[in-house]
């Protein structure tokens, strides 16, 4: 590609400080939401109710307030990067795990909620349950379209540092995206087909206790690993890009948590 001038340009790319700083508002928000629906479960008349499905919808909620409200910081923490440094798209990916777990987890308990009060449409509910997690890894992958923006500044020592990452190159950075994409998605494509053959398993109260818990665990990884991953390289040592082990995982462990959730929701 040419620029107006005939020079060799690579033209279009987005910026993820940018990005992240817009979407940390919004997140935080969207968490803070869950919270007046949390204190009418506790205070609703649950006698018609299992004490496993108040269990299963509460705890959701609690990790969807939790994995937005930590996402929404962690996000705005990288809009405020100076440079665009290689750390940033890996960081963005870790931290977009309990953002996109509290996206599904909202949505899965929108279907506990159909199992108390409309059960016969519960089906449905599970469904978008599904369809909202295919988005959540979607989005979380994302990331690695426009990693290979980032790096050294000095354009020919990032022309050598490029040879030695994963994402070397644009066109590499799209393919892999595409692929990250697919293998994530296919745990919750078969989800979904085992939800609509009607195949799935009920929990007990100690089932739902683990889904709870490996929503909080999940969440709180990728809070973690991605606040680790925004340090910067030190003066004497070269900055490391997204890999591609951390790319599968993160969106990867989305698809994982989705497919849990399709097979033993009520």
């Amino acid at each position: 590609m040419r620029n107006s001038s005939g020079a060799e340009i690579a033209e279009g790319h987005y910026d993820i400080r940018k990005g992240a700083a817009a979407y940390a508002p919004i997140i935080g928000a969207f968490g803070a939401l869950a919270i007046p629906t949390v204190t009418v479960l506790f205070t609703a008349n649950k006698d018609s109710a299992p004490d496993k499905f108040i269990v299963l919808a509460c705890g959701l909620l609690v990790v969807a307030t939790i994995g937005s409200l930590t996402g929404s910081i962690g996000l705005a923490a990288i809009g405020a990067e100076r440079d665009h440094t290689a750390n940033l798209p890996a960081a963005v990916m870790y931290i977009a795990v309990p953002v996109a777990i509290s996206i599904v987890a909202v949505l899965a308990s929108f279907e506990v909620l159909a199992a108390i009060y409309l059960e016969e449409q519960k089906g449905l509910f599970a469904i978008t349950t599904g369809v909202g997690g295919l988005a959540a890894t979607y989005f979380t992958s994302f990331s690695v379209a426009d990693s290979w923006t980032s790096g050294p500044s000095d354009p020919v020592l990032k022309t050598d540092w490029s040879r030695t990452q994963w994402i070397s190159s644009k066109q590499v950075a799209y393919r892999k995206a595409n692929l990250v994409a697919a293998v994530s998605a296919s745990p919750v494509l078969a989800g979904l087909v085992l939800r609509l053959c009607d195949i799935h398993w009920g929990v007990n109260q100690r089932g739902a206790n683990w889904l709870v818990a490996a929503g909080l665990v999940v969440s709180m990884v990728g809070t973690f690993a991605g606040v680790q991953r925004t340090k910067h390289a030190m003066h004497d040592s070269e900055q490391k890009g997204i890999r591609a082990w951390e790319a599968y995982s993160t969106s990867l462990g989305v698809g994982l948590y989705t497919l849990a959730l399709l097979l033993f929701l009520p």
